[in-house]
């Protein structure tokens, strides 16, 4: 067992606020870890920058995780930027193993009601628990219909527990309330939930509201798809007729036609 005690993994969304609340409360022994992507709402960032200050005075230990390689970098390695069916950002980004966390239990505020079916759909990310049918295990920071409590990661022998697994979003409200848990701002702006910005795995109407929010986002993605055509140029490689500016790539990749399967153009990247 890690003297530590358990890792908290947050991001200082309204879940992991609640999460860490709970730890505390409990009196167990943790600490804190954040995954820095480069690509979240600014003020979820300042928010979560003094949270972990006023862990560290209540004498916990906090720990931010840096990216190996940046958002735009890696989109420009892989020649793309995610899909709903290939989220090479989130392995990258959030779940690739932390030394940070040692050998503790990790501890998520992982869900199953925020998003009830749309783990049927798909398995990109799973693990399955030796070949027994429909208990796969998603990797980390994802959420499932079979995301169980405690759970083994037969891959790379995590174990992590979810105290939030069965919690609805007016529990998480109403608890918050209750113990007087401070929130980011930006959910009395309308937003429902805090991820990277521009995260394919959004609705089109939430990417959009997001980078009318943060448009120096947006024209960092646009600064990237023209980098992108600009290496398959470079490489020889065809430049297809959806994504022939950096305008058009980004209306494709805004829209929400792939939400069900990869389409043709996405096979063909």
């Amino acid at each position: 067992a890690d003297p530590r005690g358990y890792c908290v993994c947050t991001s200082e969304g309204k879940d992991s606020r609640v999460l860490g609340h709970l730890m505390r409360r409990a009196g167990v022994k943790h600490f804190y870890l954040h995954s820095i992507t480069g690509i979240d709402p600014p003020e979820l960032v300042y928010f979560q920058r003094a949270n972990f200050q006023k862990y560290r005075d209540m004498g916990y230990l906090t720990y931010d995780v840096m990216y190996e390689m940046s958002m735009w970098a890696l989109c420009r390695k892989k020649g793309m930027l995610p899909t709903r069916q290939i989220r090479f950002c989130c392995e990258a980004l959030k779940e690739r193993p932390a030394p940070e966390a040692g050998k503790a239990i990790k501890s998520m505020g992982v869900r199953k009601f925020e998003s009830k079916n749309r783990m049927k759909k798909r398995n990109e990310l799973e693990i399955v628990a030796h070949g027994r049918a429909g208990k796969n295990i998603i990797m980390p920071f994802d959420n499932s219909e079979n995301r169980r409590t405690f759970e083994q990661c037969y891959a790379n022998a995590e174990r992590r527990v979810n105290p939030l697994a069965y919690w609805t979003d007016s529990d998480i409200w109403s608890y918050s309330k209750d113990v007087g848990i401070k929130q980011c701002s930006l959910y009395n702006e309308g937003f429902t939930r805090l991820g990277c910005i521009g995260c394919p795995m959004a609705r089109r109407a939430a990417r959009e509201q997001e980078f009318r929010r943060w448009p120096k986002f947006k024209a960092q993605y646009l600064r990237t798809f023209g980098h992108m055509l600009e290496d398959r140029r470079a490489l020889g490689l065809p430049v297809l007729e959806f994504a022939s500016t950096p305008e058009q790539w980004f209306e494709w990749w805004l829209n929400d036609k792939a939400a069900d399967k990869a389409d043709g153009n996405q096979l063909t990247l």
